[in-house]
This record gives structure tokens, C-alpha cells and sequence, in this order.
């Protein structure tokens, strides 16, 4: 077994040679995990959950369990913090997480009715994204841990666009597929070839991340519950956590109910949306390569200010738009978004990691990613619970009422507190 303890736990630092490689390695193994992410929180899990009877408030609270998940990475700090070599835990949680997550599609083999296929889907779901939820920073700070210095950018930036490139092509074969099944009546046969291509995913992506060379932290300390304060405490810091914080309030009440949006109020077709996302890829392309070159040059404050504004402005958009323009202002708003959606990311997690300190990166991402989970969850809540009620009232526009919401909410936390955040360059 002495092959499995070098490859978890190495007597000697890994050669700049072997980190190249962990780079090349840990680019291919996020362009598999973004295809699995799509899958299982996009149209597709709201078509499946649909096909299984499930109600609108229904989908929009299980596609609220990814963020419910990410409030566990209180608890990561307290693991990843403690360990010089993290990545066999962070190895074995992902194994949970992807292969939870390929098995919801798989659920129908094992239970056929669709009452009780809806709450083990459910289990496996949350069972999924706590796993998630635990390892995100972990994998996070492996990640930035690995990417070279002076050149995060445009390293996160290639990141980004081979997996945007990977993900639009799958989806779109996989989406093909699934309107040919439902145009035959089939549509579970379907679901059940995607959750196979998911496992297989899941089988290459713990081969992709077994391969990557760990860069191991150098300090390491035995966390304290009280420690979890030290990001609020920390005055530099703490502009920054507001503002994710109450950044989570609009993605909570308008992500939720965007997918089953498009499916079931709008009719767009999984075809027309995995179609429309072959363009997306090339935007968000465009776009991570333009966002990684101006956070370079111009620091990561510029790039949120600027992404934020545009996603805001498509949510507030997609209040808008009807079954009869959906064709032509969706693909607007989509494109759109994907043209910001990895700068923002890549701007809002490299932010955290320069502005955090160097003993406790682990902590402060965490307790970041944690805190504006809790912040979109309550948001999510108060939507699921509002949407039936205006539902009864409004019909159809219950939840364009949730995206003028989460819009103005959006807007007012950019306005107030964007304008605090600190301005670090990669």
C-alpha cells in the first residue's frame, strides 16, 4: 500500500514539474465536476423532479439544498485547518458528493413509485451537497494553494473556460437526448441514461483528483469554535463579508425558481436551453479570459462591481419576459449571465483568499461561503413559502415577483456596501 501513502501523503514537496502537472490535472477535473454541478442543479434536475410529479415549491426547495449545504463549511475550518496533507479528505468527500449525486437520477431502478422516489431523491440530494458543503473550501484552498503566483487570473481563467467549453457540449448531447426520450414517451429511459453518463463522470473525477499533487500547507492549527468569529472580528475583512453576506438574499429567492421557470412557465424545451448554452459557453469563454485580465490589471473589487451589476440587470430582466418573448430575451439574459457568472466567482474567491490571512485562509473562506449560504437559504425559504400564496393571486407571475425582489435587493447591497470592498490584485 506504500503507492496509496505517496500518493495522499508524500515524504517529499512536490517538484514545480509535478505542481504543473496537479494544474493540468485539476483544470480536466473541474471541467468533469462542472458538467456533474450543471446536471444536477440545472434544467435537467428540475425536468427529472417534474417528471416525477414533483410541485413547483417542491423543485425550488431542493435546488435551494446545494445552498443549505454550503452553511456545513462552518464545520470545515475545524477539519482542513488541523491537517498538513488535506487531500484524502477532500478526495473521499468528493467521492460522496458526485456519486450521491449521479445516483438521484438512478433513483427509479430501486423505488418505482414516484411519491416515495421523490423523498430518496431527496435524501441522496442532501446527502450530495452537505458533502459539498464540507469540502468546497477545502478543495478551494487546494485549488488557489496550486495556482501560480502573479498569474491567478489567467489561470483561473483557463480553468474557466475549459470548463465552460466541456460543460456546454455535454449538455447540449445530453439534452438532445433526453427531448428525443420524452418525444417518444420515454422520458424516465432518459434520466436514466444521463444518471449512468454521471456515474462514469464521478468514476473519472476521482481518478482526475487523485492524480493532482498536493501543495501541503505549511501552518496548521487546532481551531477553536470562538475562531469562527475571527472574519467578523477582523475590521479589513469584514466589508467584504457583509457584502457576500447580503449578496446571498437575492440569489436565494431568484436562483431557486429559475430552471423550473424556464420549463414550466416559460416551455423552453431542454434542447432550446442546452442550444442557447453552446453560445452562453462562448461568451463565458470571452468573458472569463476578458474578467481574468482586468482582475490582473486592475484588481478584483473592479470585476465584482462590474459582474454584479450585469447579473443583477438579467435577473430584474427575466421579470419580464413571457412564454411568446422567451425565445428571443432568454437567450439574452442567458448569454449575458454566462459572460459574467465565472468572472464573479473567480473575482469573489480569489478576493477572499488575498484579503484573508495567511494562517487561516481555510477559516475565513468558510465561514464567508457559510454565512451567505445561511443568508440565501432564509431568502430561498421566505420565496418558497411566498411563491404557492402569490401563486394563488398572480398564477404565472409569482415568480417574476421574486425576481423584481431579489433584483432590488441586489442592487441595494451593491450601491451600499461594493463600494467598501477592498481592491487586491491576483
Amino acid at each position: 500500500m506504500g503507492w496509496l501513502r505517496q500518493l495522499f501523503f508524500p515524504s517529499e514537496p512536490p517538484t514545480e514539474s509535478q505542481l504543473e502537472a496537479g494544474r493540468h490535472a485539476l483544470i480536466t477535473e473541474g471541467a468533469v465536476a462542472a458538467v456533474l454541478y450543471s446536471v444536477g442543479t440545472g434544467n435537467f434536475l428540475a425536468g427529472y423532479l417534474s417528471q416525477l410529479g414533483a410541485s413547483i415549491s417542491f423543485c425550488a426547495f431542493v435546488a435551494m439544498i446545494p445552498q443549505l449545504g454550503c452553511v456545513l463549511q462552518f464545520i470545515s475550518p475545524f477539519l482542513f485547518e488541523r491537517i498538513h496533507h488535506r487531500k484524502l479528505s477532500i478526495w473521499l468527500l468528493c467521492i460522496v458528493y458526485r456519486f450521491s449525486l449521479a445516483a438521484v437520477f438512478l433513483v427509479p431502478l430501486a423505488v418505482p413509485g414516484h411519491s416515495e422516489a421523490r423523498w430518496v431523491v431527496l435524501a441522496l440530494y442532501t446527502l450530495a451537497f452537505f458533502a459539498a458543503g464540507v469540502v468546497t473550501p477545502g478543495l478551494s484552498h487546494l485549488t488557489l494553494g496550486l495556482a501560480p503566483d502573479g498569474r491567478r487570473g489567467a489561470f483561473f481563467a483557463r480553468k474557466d473556460i475549459t470548463a465552460v467549453c466541456v460543460n456546454s457540449a455535454a449538455t447540449l448531447v445530453m439534452g438532445r437526448q433526453l427531448d428525443y426520450f420524452t418525444r417518444i414517451g420515454r422520458p424516465e429511459a432518459g434520466y436514466l441514461l444521463i444518471g449512468a453518463v454521471c456515474a462514469a463522470l464521478a468514476i473519472l473525477d476521482a481518478l482526475l483528483l487523485g492524480l493532482v499533487r498536493e501543495n501541503p500547507v505549511a501552518f496548521v492549527s487546532k481551531l477553536r469554535p470562538a475562531d469562527i468569529l475571527r472574519p467578523v472580528r477582523d475590521k479589513s475583512y469584514r466589508p467584504l463579508l457583509l457584502y457576500c453576506i447580503l449578496g446571498g438574499l437575492p440569489g436565494g429567492l431568484s436562483t431557486p425558481f429559475l430552471s423550473v421557470y424556464e420549463l414550466r412557465v416559460l416551455n423552453l424545451s431542454h434542447s432550446f436551453i442546452t442550444t442557447v448554452g453552446v453560445v452562453s459557453a462562448v461568451a463565458g469563454m470571452a468573458g472569463s479570459w476578458y474578467w481574468g485580465r482586468l482582475a490582473d490589471a486592475a484588481g478584483w473589487r473592479r470585476v465584482i462591481w462590474l459582474t454584479a451589476a450585469i447579473n443583477l440587470s438579467c435577473t430584474l430582466g427575466w421579470a419580464f419576459v413571457r412564454p411568446s418573448w422567451a425565445p428571443f430575451m432568454a437567450p439574452i439574459l442567458m448569454v449575458a449571465t454566462a459572460a459574467c457568472s465565472g468572472g464573479a466567482s473567480i473575482a469573489s474567491m480569489n478576493l477572499q483568499f488575498v484579503s484573508s490571512p495567511e494562517n487561516a485562509k481555510t477559516t475565513y473562506i468558510g465561514v464567508t461561503s457559510a454565512t451567505a449560504s445561511i443568508a440565501a437559504c432564509l431568502s430561498a425559504s421566505v420565496g418558497t413559502t411566498l411563491q404557492p400564496l402569490l401563486q394563488n393571486v398572480l398564477g404565472n407571475s409569482s415568480i417574476p415577483c421574486l425576481f423584481l425582489l431579489a433584483a432590488a435587493l441586489g442592487f441595494a447591497n451593491l450601491a451600499v456596501n461594493g463600494r467598501k470592498l477592498p481592491n487586491n490584485k491576483s
